[in-house]
């Protein structure tokens, strides 16, 4: 049962704590036309941020390395969506081969320049395929599906339409990490960033994303929307972090 003072305390983070409405601007990144000196930098110093802040290790130790363990799988498929300078499926390859899984994983990026770089990042890497290609275009099946940072560069229909597409493509199971849209969040991000990122599109970047990223009732309405609804969950985490998990059953 939630108490007067839990609920009380509901209230006040929605109003607080989260901006109303999803905002529409895009980030610098994104931009075709921008410079590639900086999209390059921008995409070294996002390495140091998914390090330091996404949790992403965390949630792919638990929902792919753990589930694999737990179902006695020693190899699967991963298709890496956004995946930017590749450095999640970078270590992810890594640290499944420490426990003697083996990975086949793809990383896909619709921008050319960045599938360039992470294909200069990952020369040598006979277990990560980085290819060019849109999110919303996908085909083939892969047993897991994972996005990084990358849900809130889409739109309301776009969103509905690769969780669709994910449904289809995904054999075991879909993990989406992306940003909670909160005040706390910014102000967080602001100081982090005056002192880390500096010549590069991230703090501006960072700054948009959050404002672009999700209240976690707000993913969750998604799911209901969508082919996962009553096969997937939504969480959060410290620092500033919403999740959805879906696994196919």
């Amino acid at each position: 049962m939630i108490s007067a003072k839990d609920a009380g305390r509901n209230l006040v983070s929605d109003r607080g704590w989260y901006a109303p409405r999803r905002l529409q601007a895009g980030e610098l990144m994104d931009d075709p036309a921008s410079d590639r000196r900086l999209l390059e930098r921008t995409l070294t110093q996002l390495e140091l941020i998914n390090r330091l802040l996404s949790r992403a290790r965390a949630l792919l130790r638990r929902y792919v390395i753990d589930d694999m363990r737990a179902r006695g799988a020693r190899r699967a498929t991963v298709l890496d969506v956004g995946a930017g300078g590749g450095d999640i499926a970078l270590w992810l390859v890594r640290q499944a081969a420490h426990f003697g899984l083996q990975l086949r994983t793809t990383c896909l990026d619709r921008d050319e320049r960045v599938v360039e770089f992470a294909r200069r990042r990952l020369r040598g890497e006979q277990a990560v395929e980085v290819v060019h290609g849109s999110a919303l275009e996908i085909t083939g099946q892969w047993d897991y599906v994972l996005c990084n940072h990358f849900l809130h560069h889409l739109d309301e229909a776009e969103i509905e339409l690769f969780l669709d597409l994910s449904f289809e493509i995904c054999r075991r199971r879909l993990l989406i990490n992306d940003l909670l849209r909160s005040n706390w969040s910014l102000a967080g991000f602001r100081i982090v960033s005056a002192l880390l990122l500096h010549g590069s599109f991230a703090r501006h970047d960072g700054i948009v994303s959050i404002q672009r990223g999700f209240r976690p009732s707000e993913l969750d309405g998604m799911v209901r929307q969508c082919r996962w609804n009553g096969q997937a969950q939504v969480g959060k985490l410290l620092p500033g972090r919403v999740y959805l998990v879906g696994t196919r059953t």
